[in-house]
């Protein structure tokens, strides 16, 4: 695939993704539309919250999230595979903008009641359930694979980022403008994301002739299944979305725990945000080593230790100090999680792949937003955040003990051999597509 531009030779290996013209477009547009999703998300919970005072209601609008990013996971990244990535974002950005504009619609005009909320969730979920794997697969064909992790880390930026900035006007948004102008605000985000993905210059992906949608689906699962490295980092996404730290904790802490409102609840956000970011701009230094299953191994632990730490802290200030350490080991862990799953998958099953880790990670994480609102007011916010940030760290300790190539991974026997050290993986796609120019007909293709 022609590439439109090459980088500087000159320019910092850590920052070479920002070289590449389409790359910086799609970028600066999701980080742009991602601060509109956590603006959008500050203000449905702190709503959502405010109507109904149950932390159960909140914690049930997860429930809504999860059931089709379960569900259609893994037919949304054969979806990826088979058609146009590019097409296929502009079109469900676009409904994502619409459902955004009618919440806006409905709160404004003070009709707005929880099942408006749970209704529209449950379809953004859905739109988003097939608009994640084709977003996460596009951006690594955007650079060479060689500036794959540069890519990788700055889209790690991007997320984290957006977590920093986005809840912080979210709060300001409620404040000066209402819940309604947070939803708004979030419509219009997504307009940046469609006018950068029409101005890309990059050539058309080659999609697949296969009318066999069974077996493709089937094929990328019998692919996880051989990489062990794979599953593992896929266990360790599912414990860090299900049992992690999400934002109905974080409003309960706000509200009742640490009794701070609205704007103490957008420094909560925005202290895990700035240590996710502080995380990612490490990341972008180290995240060019090798050795990132060690990587994986030492974020894991120390998100664990003061995620469990903060369940029990006494104070604010000693609250933000942990979720800043909290913020900058997830961003640590999940951009080397991300980085080791796409540079194992080719390009071929990408979609699959990443369909599988969206289940992992948006089908699992509204399941823990469920887990907080059934848990809390059982044995407390503080004993539940404890008991979940131990849960996270004993799976991740446990799973880096079992899979034992996690901890061996290393990028640079991956980039040379297409998969991890020492995995001697073949896989049979069921209908190879006519245009794959290393994959023969009736061959079974070493990926």
């Amino acid at each position: 695939m022609p590439i439109p531009e090459q980088p500087s030779a000159s320019s910092p290996r850590r920052f070479a993704a920002f070289q590449y013209r389409d790359f910086r477009l799609y970028w600066i547009s999701l980080f742009l539309s991602n601060i509109g999703s956590w603006i959008q998300i500050t203000a449905v919970n702190w709503l959502l919250y405010r109507m109904t005072g149950s932390p159960l209601q909140l914690g049930m609008n997860g429930l809504f999230r999860a059931v089709p990013a379960l569900a259609l996971g893994l037919v949304s990244g054969a979806i990826a595979d088979r058609y146009d990535r590019r097409r296929l974002l502009i079109l469900t950005q676009s409904l994502l903008g619409l459902l955004a504009l009618a919440l806006g619609i409905l709160d404004h005009s003070d009709n707005i009641q929880p099942w408006h909320i749970y209704a529209i969730t449950f379809l953004s979920s859905a739109v988003g359930a097939c608009d994640g794997p084709a977003r996460q697969a596009l951006y690594p064909s955007l650079v060479p694979p060689e500036v794959l992790p540069s890519a990788v880390a700055l889209n790690s930026v991007l997320w984290k980022g957006a977590v920093l900035i986005g809840p912080s006007l979210g709060g300001l948004a409620i404040q000066y403008m209402g819940t309604s102008g947070a939803f708004y605000v979030n419509a219009a985000s997504f307009l940046v994301v469609v006018a950068a993905l029409i101005m890309m210059r990059r050539a058309k992906q080659r999609t697949r002739a296969s009318r066999q949608f069974s077996s493709e689906l089937k094929t990328g699962l019998r692919y996880a299944h051989s990489q062990p490295v794979i599953l593992g980092v896929l266990v360790m996404e599912a414990a860090s979305s299900l049992f992690g730290l999400d934002n109905a904790m974080l409003t309960i802490f706000a509200s009742d725990v640490l009794k701070v409102g609205a704007h103490g609840f957008g420094l909560l956000q925005s202290a895990r945000g700035l240590g996710a970011v502080l995380g990612s701009g490490l990341f972008i230094t180290i995240g060019q080593r090798s050795a990132q299953g060690k990587i994986v191994f030492a974020s894991a632990f120390v998100y664990g230790l003061c995620f469990a730490l903060f369940g029990v802290s006494g104070s604010f200030a000693l609250s933000l100090f942990l979720l800043a350490c909290v913020g900058a080991a997830d961003a640590i862990w999940a951009a080397a999680r991300s980085t080791i799953v796409q540079s194992i998958a080719p390009d071929r099953l990408r979609g699959r792949v990443m369909g599988l880790f969206q289940i992992a990670n948006q089908g699992l994480n509204p399941l823990g937003q469920v887990e907080t609102g059934v848990v809390v007011p059982l044995i407390g916010a503080r004993e539940a955040t404890f008991f979940g940030g131990s849960i996270v760290w004993l799976i991740a300790m446990a799973t880096t003990w079992r899979v034992r190539e996690i901890l061996r991974f290393r990028l640079d026997a991956s980039m040379q051999t297409g998969k991890p050290e020492g995995a001697e993986i073949t896989i049979e796609d069921s209908q190879p597509s006519s245009t794959a120019g290393s994959a023969v007909r009736g061959k079974r293709p070493t990926v």
